[in-house]
């Protein structure tokens, strides 16, 4: 009997799908058996070191020598060496005199951390991570401020920030709806020009870079960037935080956020590119407000207080405290919101310019030790 070309046909198709899901089978099975063999070269992650003391958190002085008492928990790892990680520079640990003193002279001031390695036949098998709070070894000179001379200032200013240039005072101001940009004579009090920020923003700190003024906003994390001249939108950039107060050193924006933290930025896209932590030697230093460059030290306005303070931007340390109660306006000694906010500098004529929250008056000032 002969078969049909067709059944021989049908015969050889279900042949070769028989095969194939045998050998797809088969080639399941050995992935299976592969994933749950363990690579005999990886070593099991463990937590075997601990930290005695310090405590984590715990608070030392710029220039300490710190003891770190490190332990060894227990484990069936055998532990060959540990190193010690501290601003990229790494030590081995002996097994038999486990502590490391940290040397802490060329640290800035605020958050530090130590790192610790554990290895076992070579292979890294823990890390642990200590982190340390510092205070600045330099403690502030003390200053007074003393009005030189009084110029007219707007009542109605609700002043964010203050910067002078070839005899112009610039101003931002705050408020939701009453938000502006303006230039003005600040011998006469005379307004040049001004410029209103759309409702839904409040207005903060104001700085020249070239020939743009860049103004910041509170809460919408957005800055704004006008041709100096003719106040004209050029374009506006994002920032991460809140704004609050800014400066230029030149090359960098330097803004704050209303913490103890700023904020460096590059002057085109508005990208960080580093920060500190503003301390003095009794710890840190919050609430900073508008911001001013001065001859290598940045000037901050410190928050519903009658206080500027001086610190390096290098490091964050404070090196001068300004008492500035006794040039508050009469009857504006209790204020909580109308306070002193406004520092402008006239690097030619060597003056320093300061006013306040809807304050009357603007004051060319002094400091004094």
């Amino acid at each position: 009997m002969k078969i049909k070309p067709l059944t021989v046909s049908t015969f050889i198709i279900c042949s070769l799908l028989l095969l194939q899901m045998s050998c797809s089978n088969q080639g399941k099975q050995e992935l299976k058996q592969e994933k749950n063999t363990k690579p005999s070269n990886l070593t099991k992650r463990v937590s075997v070191i601990k930290i005695d003391s310090p405590k984590s958190g715990e608070m030392f002085t710029i220039g300490d020598e710190i003891e770190i008492k490190i332990g060894l928990q227990k484990s069936d790892i055998e532990i060959d060496s540990l190193i010690v990680e501290t601003e990229g520079i790494k030590k081995v640990v002996e097994s038999n005199n486990l502590s490391y003193n940290w040397e802490t002279k060329d640290l800035n001031p605020g958050s530090n951390q130590l790192k610790v390695f554990a290895y076992s036949n070579g292979n890294k098998v823990d890390s642990y991570y200590l982190k340390l709070r510092f205070k600045s070894d330099i403690t502030p000179e003390l200053y007074t401020c003393k009005i030189v001379k009084t110029y007219p200032h707007d009542k109605n200013s609700f002043t964010q920030g203050l910067i002078y240039e070839d005899g112009i005072m610039y101003e931002g101001t705050g408020q939701r709806g009453e938000s502006v940009l303006k230039k003005f004579d600040f011998e006469s009090g005379k307004l040049i020009s001004e410029l209103s920020l759309p409702a839904q923003y409040f207005g903060e700190g104001v700085t020249i870079f070239n020939d743009k003024i860049i103004q910041l906003t509170w809460t919408s994390q957005i800055g704004f960037v006008y041709d100096k001249k003719s106040f004209k939108l050029i374009t506006t950039l994002k920032y991460p935080t809140q704004g609050w107060g800014i400066t230029t050193d030149g090359k960098s924006l330097i803004m704050s956020n209303g913490s103890h933290i700023i904020h460096f930025l590059d002057p085109e896209y508005f990208n960080q590119t580093d920060k500190i932590e503003v301390y003095d030697d009794k710890g840190l230093v919050n609430s900073l407000n508008e911001l001013e460059y001065i001859n290598g030290l940045v000037y901050a306005n410190v928050y519903q207080t009658k206080e500027i303070i001086a610190f390096e931007p290098e490091t964050g340390k404070v090196i001068k405290r300004i008492d500035c109660s006794s040039i508050v306006p009469k009857g504006y000694e209790n204020e909580a919101e109308y306070v002193l906010n406004g520092i402008a500098y006239d690097k030619e004529n060597n003056r320093y310019f300061i006013t306040g929250k809807k304050w009357p008056e603007l004051f060319e000032v002094k400091f004094v030790k």
